[in-house]
């Protein structure tokens, strides 16, 4: 009987070990699962409460507040009353007659009238000075072919100062059929009218005559104190050219000057002091031309008349 009692508690002590080792790994899964499943209820407890940053509000951070709006409303009030008040201001002076014009004074015109140059720029007398825009006023007059450059100067409360520079015309010269003032530097300035005519001479230009043409304005004051015993404005045309270089025509003695260009200022004064000597002694009218160049001088007589 101990035999087989012994063996009976050895097999149920081997089979108690086999099935507790059996049984361990099911309960280990299912310790796991529930570890995993604690974890996940963790997690979507942590999501569905989420915690918002607390923000405190102090007393003082209120009387900050405050301090600056009251700031910026007295600031915005300052600009808006500042801002009526200078449309106010802007509406007396532009109708108040303290600034009305009263005086318009005009200088360095010779060319155009002062009606003209009052009525093209729009200053009138009466009206209100603050209202004249004097950019534009000047702009108009300068559109004027007769007017360089012009100055405008206000002198308040009523007085104004008009200062005009105006182009001065030397020849007269054609082109395209029509007759041109031009200048000493060869510009056109306006078309020749009965209403602003002077007696200027005609320049032409020959073959070659570009080359001498910046010279004219030198030569025509050069003319004027070289000792000639006639006006520049006695010559009824200029002309240029290559080959007779600055060739005048003096109509009242119907006598043709011709000067080199070459050292023209000394053939200049050649050719005076010889028109000089023969009017002196009255035989202009024995002779129809007279050249100067290369330092010499020659003229030519004139045949008897039928």
């Amino acid at each position: 009987m101990s035999l087989l009692n012994g063996h009976r508690s050895r097999r149920n002590s081997y089979a108690q070990r086999k099935k507790s080792v059996a049984d361990a790994p099911s309960r280990a899964r299912k310790t796991g699962g529930n570890r995993r499943k604690n974890v996940e209820k963790k997690k979507s407890k942590r999501g569905l409460h989420l915690r918002l940053p607390s923000v405190r509000v102090s007393s003082r951070g209120v009387l900050l507040l405050i301090r600056w709006v009251l700031a910026l409303s007295l600031v915005g009030l300052f600009f808006f009353g500042a801002g009526v008040g200078l449309i106010k201001a802007y509406n007396f002076c532009t109708t108040s007659d303290y600034f009305a014009i009263t005086d318009i004074r005009v200088t360095g015109n010779s060319q155009i009238k002062t009606e003209d140059i009052l009525q093209a720029c729009g200053l009138r007398k009466g009206e209100n000075s603050l209202l004249v825009n004097v950019h534009d006023a000047e702009q108009k007059l300068v559109s004027n072919p007769w007017i360089e450059s012009v100055s405008i100067r206000r002198q308040l409360p009523g007085a104004f100062v008009v200062t005009v520079k105006e182009r001065v015309p030397l020849f007269c010269a054609r082109k395209d059929n029509t007759l041109y003032y031009i200048n000493a530097a060869g510009e056109i300035i306006a078309p020749v009218s009965t209403s602003n005519f002077r007696s200027l001479p005609v320049l032409e230009i020959g073959p070659g005559g570009d080359e001498a043409l910046p010279m004219v304005a030198a030569f025509v004051e050069e003319f004027r104190h070289a000792g000639f015993p006639f006006d520049i404005s006695q010559i009824s045309w200029i002309r240029l050219s290559a080959g007779g270089g600055f060739e005048l025509y003096w109509e009242t003695r119907r006598l043709r000057l011709s000067i080199g260009v070459e050292n023209w200022k000394d053939n200049l004064r050649r050719i005076a002091s010889v028109v000089t000597d023969i009017e002196k002694r009255k035989e202009t009218v024995m002779v129809t031309s007279i050249r100067a160049a290369d330092g010499q001088v020659w003229m030519t007589k004139a045949t008897k008349q039928e």
